[in-house]
């Protein structure tokens, strides 16, 4: 099973040093990204945010799996309201062909994809999964 991934929710982990949280968050469980979201984090590597090589090294190992669009689902990416990044176009058409979750922080991304009927997991709606991951951290 795949669950897709916008940029910010990845950025976020990684800058607090808790990329690894998202193996334990769903276990069994693939993440994926698109060709824009790459764009992002490299664009952000290139601005020294040197917090998104973890997340680059990731998708070389193949813990992150890159997942390409079709000439289709790119040219669909267009009909997006504008306030909507690529990367988080692009995810929302991903979650959408694979119908599983759309994985994102950015509000406007949560609200676009439950207007439409993606299952949308955000940690900011889901603290407690996040605490229960700090309270096993902080007793080992």
């Amino acid at each position: 099973m795949f669950i897709i991934s916008d940029t910010n929710i990845l950025s976020s982990l990684a800058a607090g040093n808790a990329l690894a949280w998202l193996s334990r968050l769903f276990p069994l469980t693939k993440i994926g990204i698109p060709p824009a979201v790459l764009q992002e984090l490299q664009q952000g590597l290139k601005r020294d945010k040197i917090h998104l090589d973890l997340v680059l090294q990731a998708v070389t190992d193949h813990k992150i799996e890159l997942l390409e669009l079709t000439a289709k689902e790119q040219q669909a990416t267009l009909l997006f309201p504008e306030k909507l990044h690529q990367g988080e176009r692009e995810s929302i058409i991903l979650a959408e062909r694979y119908q599983v979750p759309l994985l994102s922080n950015d509000k406007a991304t949560m609200r676009y994809g439950e207007q439409h009927g993606l299952e949308v997991i955000s940690l900011i709606n889901s603290p407690y999964a996040v605490v229960d991951l700090l309270v096993t951290d902080l007793q080992s």
